[in-house]
This record gives C-alpha cells, sequence and structure tokens, in this order.
C-alpha cells in the first residue's frame, strides 16, 4: 500500500502538476489508513496462533476456528488486498505516466539537442518500467 500511495503521488506529480497537494495531515491520514489496514489483516493470524509442545519441541501453528473454509478464503482475500490490488493500482498509474511521458513534446523551441533530450526522456521511461 506504501508503494501504491507513492505511485498515485508520482501519478498526480507528474500528470496533474498544478494540482494542490496533500497536506501534511491528509498524508499522515494516509499513512496512518495503510498501518491500520496492514494491523487489520494480520490480525486473525494473530487470534488464532497457538503454541503446541511435543517432547522436544515447542511449535507455533495457526488453529482456524472452521478448517475447511477458513484459511483458504484468508489466503485469498489477503492475497487480493495485499497484493493484486496494489500492483493494479501501481501499473495503471506508471503505465499513464509512462505513456504521458514517452509521447509528450518536449517543451521550448527544437534545437540542436532536441534528440538528446527525446533520448534522456524516454531513458527515464525505460528506468521507471525496470524499477516497477
Amino acid at each position: 500500500y506504501s508503494m501504491a500511495a507513492i505511485a498515485i503521488d508520482r501519478y498526480m506529480a507528474i500528470i496533474h502538476p498544478l494540482k494542490p497537494r496533500l497536506s501534511a495531515r491528509a498524508t499522515i491520514g494516509v499513512i496512518l489508513f495503510i498501518w491500520s489496514l496492514a494491523v487489520i489483516l494480520a490480525f486473525p493470524l494473530c487470534y488464532f496462533s497457538t503454541t503446541r509442545t511435543l517432547p522436544g519441541r515447542t511449535f507455533c501453528y495457526v488453529a482456524w476456528p472452521r478448517m475447511a473454509d477458513d484459511p483458504f478464503m484468508y489466503h485469498i482475500i489477503v492475497t487480493v488486498l495485499v497484493y493484486l490490488l496494489p500492483l493494479v493500482v501501481m501499473a495503471i498509474t506508471y503505465t499513464i505516466v509512462g505513456v504521458s511521458l514517452w509521447g509528450s513534446e518536449i517543451p521550448g523551441d527544437s534545437s540542436d539537442n532536441y534528440h538528446g533530450q527525446l533520448r534522456a526522456k524516454r531513458k527515464v521511461v525505460k528506468m521507471m518500467i525496470i524499477v516497477v
């Protein structure tokens, strides 16, 4: 979620540079939301975890109340919320930013260094794709 928030912030800064940025209070609210969501998603594992002692070893395991569907549904929900949703958000925002930067005109007159500036801009887009 932190990486998705960074992707949205970069999207807003590049695609909508004249719109006001988030205030410090709103940024703290986003951070608190991300941490709260992380705690909520991890809570079932903490709540249902237990230990068992056998001769010579002690181990920890998750004792779900209903073993039939609970573990499977929990892992599906966590996978969608923690992996797929942020991945989709980052893919959409960075795709829009990349396409916008790749095809945009360089401001000012066309000078002798136009092709160098164009190569540098496309190099930045390629680096962004590799990082993402």
